[in-house]
């Protein structure tokens, strides 16, 4: 392609930064501008018109789709021909730093069963710390957010109320002393290993410098510190850096990207030249108003006047119901009358939570709705809170497994002791003739003996409402969650889908075949991405995807924003997660939110007002 094609059709503020050399560069591109498009162009461009060897130019990505589609769409660009550009993600580009210097390969990579297996080994050790699923992953993501901003484990927080602060440091530098002996990594190393190396060996720094001479970063604005650390030490004195990303779209700060980075760009790098992609291509211009009248309200931004590049004059539309069940209702109608005129596969359903997304894939199975659920969502009946409370059921009702009653036995406290359970079935009668037994105990299990009878003869919901709340389990379950500082809006939550879920089917038994049968289509829904089906996914899911229709459910205080965003960074994403979210939408977008839950009256979301709507 000549050097006068590529540059055709392009936009003045795209043909900018597709002419753009040399020393660093930003390119601010809000959603639907088309910076996929500008970045390839520049490639072709600097191939083709100043003659840059490709093999010296690094484009880096947070995602493998997003280098294989770029690097696809870059090779049609020139012809079909193949490219010695170097397209890839952070972790990859580091793994291949270090694959040279250390031998790894990708067998020596982690993957989280891996990792969890280890950890889990090194628990073992301290008594006084659980080894459950929920406590392995909250030290596995503590462990990324120190690695991924540069911090020893002496900065942990023990007022988190996990573990104690002595206990997580030990534990923390036996887990990578275990990964160092077994010579492996897991994909925060990567990361901290090469900025490791290139600051105690300036030799191999500078033989990378000179092998990436120019260097692109795409969705600049997810980067972390260390990485962008990194990336700055390859950049080296050339400074030949070329970033492109919007900061209304800093979304990931559970994962440590942190928006101030490319906020503070212009200062790291003073002679950088900037540019801003003014028009979304994708959306219409109600879409594009409210949504850049909502992300409008953040202070901690750059000031850019976008416009839709498009027209159209579909409104936004809101609307509130008076109770979840009946927004659910709304929501399956509205995506059958639109399947009358366009594909399922064209709507999108996104969501806040992933309990959001697990409702609302039960509710499109009722109705026969065929779905496809884009993350991996896992089924609140997987949980620990369901789990709990289907081995009490399932003790209630005959199911006398020792495992069934090790779960609930102590929840809430009853100080009945593990080591007096020597049989793979319990008989509470029998525990009661142990002349060893304390009163107190004795009292706590013909209470316990008492409710499991009760179950027995009850109605699955009225016995699931029974062990929320006439025995204790949600009141122990809240104390459980804020002492391991967990969110309890999400367990109340949690709570109202196993119970509600009880309502249309009893005997337990017929429940239990609806959790089977529904655990089965969701685990079938995710295997065919190109059948025809509504995607269901979180607004962070979502990002970097466009749907004809878009559909935001659960639009109230306490989900979006979040509960538990409380400070005004925090509101500042939570306002950046929403602005993603209706930005998805080409055509038609639908905000829904309830009036009441469960009796309890609710609001509609302060973004919804923001926005204008």
């Amino acid at each position: 392609m000549k050097s006068e094609d590529i540059i055709s059709g392009l936009s003045p503020e795209q043909e900018k930064a597709v002419r753009h050399k040399d020393g660093p560069m930003m390119v601010l591109a809000g959603p639907g501008s088309g910076k996929t498009f500008v970045i390839t162009r520049r490639i072709a461009y600097m191939v083709q018109e100043h003659g840059i060897d490709p093999g010296s130019i690094l484009v880096i990505t947070f995602t493998k789709a997003a280098a294989m589609e770029m690097e696809e769409r870059f090779i049609k660009l020139c012809g079909g021909s193949g490219s010695d550009v170097n397209f890839g993600t952070f972790h990859a580009i580091f793994l291949g730093i270090l694959k040279e210097c250390f031998h790894y390969d990708r067998s020596n990579i982690l993957d989280e069963a891996q990792k969890r297996r280890y950890l889990k080994s090194v628990l073992g050790g301290y008594g006084a710390v659980e080894d459950d699923t929920s406590t392995i992953d909250d030290l596995l993501r503590i462990f990324s957010g120190l690695k991924n901003d540069g911090l020893p484990p002496e900065s942990y927080n023990a007022g988190m109320g996990l573990i104690d602060r002595e206990d997580f440091i030990n534990i923390f530098n036996e887990y990578h002393r275990l990964l160092k002996a077994e010579h492996k990594l897991d994909f925060d190393d990567m990361v901290l290993d090469t900025y490791r190396l290139f600051k105690e060996r300036p030799e191999i720094l500078a033989a990378w410098q000179k092998r990436y001479r120019y260097i692109l970063v795409d969705e600049f604005q997810d980067i972390n510190p260390m990485q962008y650390k990194v990336v700055r030490m390859l950049a080296g004195g050339d400074e030949n850096l070329f970033i492109v990303g919007d900061d209304d779209q800093s979304i990931y700060g559970f994962r440590s990207a942190d928006p101030g980075i490319m906020l503070g760009f212009p200062e790291d790098y003073p002679k950088a030249k900037r540019v801003t992609l003014k028009e979304n291509f994708r959306s219409t211009p109600p879409i594009v108003d409210a949504a850049l009248m909502l992300v409008g309200r953040n202070r901690s931004r750059f000031m850019k006047k976008l416009k839709a590049g498009r027209k159209g004059n579909n409104a936004v539309f809101v609307m509130g119901f008076d109770e979840r069940s009946l927004e659910g209702k709304a929501v399956c109608e509205l995506i059958e009358k639109a399947h009358e005129h366009m594909n399922y596969k064209n709507m999108a359903l996104l969501f806040r939570t992933h309990s959001g997304a697990e409702y609302y894939s039960r509710a499109l199975s009722g109705a026969g709705i065929p779905f496809y659920v884009k993350e991996k969502i896992s089924s609140v009946f997987a949980g620990s809170t369901a789990q709990d409370m289907l081995a009490i059921l399932a003790f209630a009702h005959g199911d006398r497994q020792r495992k069934h009653f090790l779960r609930f036995m102590n929840k809430p406290m009853r100080y009945i002791r593990r080591a007096s359970l020597t049989k793979e079935t319990v008989d509470i009668d029998e525990l009661l003739k142990d002349p060893r037994l304390k009163a107190a105990v004795a009292a706590q299990l013909k209470g316990l003996r008492f409710h499991l009878k009760s179950l027995a003869d009850m109605p699955t919901y009225a016995a699931l409402m029974y062990i929320r709340k006439g025995m204790g389990y949600e009141a122990w379950a809240r104390t459980d969650a804020v002492e391991k500082g967990r969110d309890t809006a999400e367990l109340e939550e949690e709570f109202d889908i196993i119970c509600d879920s009880a309502k249309a089917h009893d005997p337990y038994s017929e429940w239990l075949e609806s959790i089977a049968a529904y655990e089965r289509e969701l685990k079938d829904s995710g295997k065919d991405k190109d059948r025809d089906a509504v995607q269901i996914m979180t607004m962070h899911g979502s990002k970097g995807l466009e749907y004809s229709m878009v559909i935001l459910p659960d639009v109230n205080e306490g989900m979006v924003p979040q509960k538990k965003a409380r400070e005004e960074k925090e509101i500042e994403e939570e306002r950046r997660i929403f602005y993603v979210a209706m930005t998805r939408a080409r055509d038609k977008l639908f905000i829904f939110y309830q009036k009441k839950n469960a009796g309890v009256n609710m609001s509609p979301s302060r973004f919804i007002k923001e926005a204008g709507l």
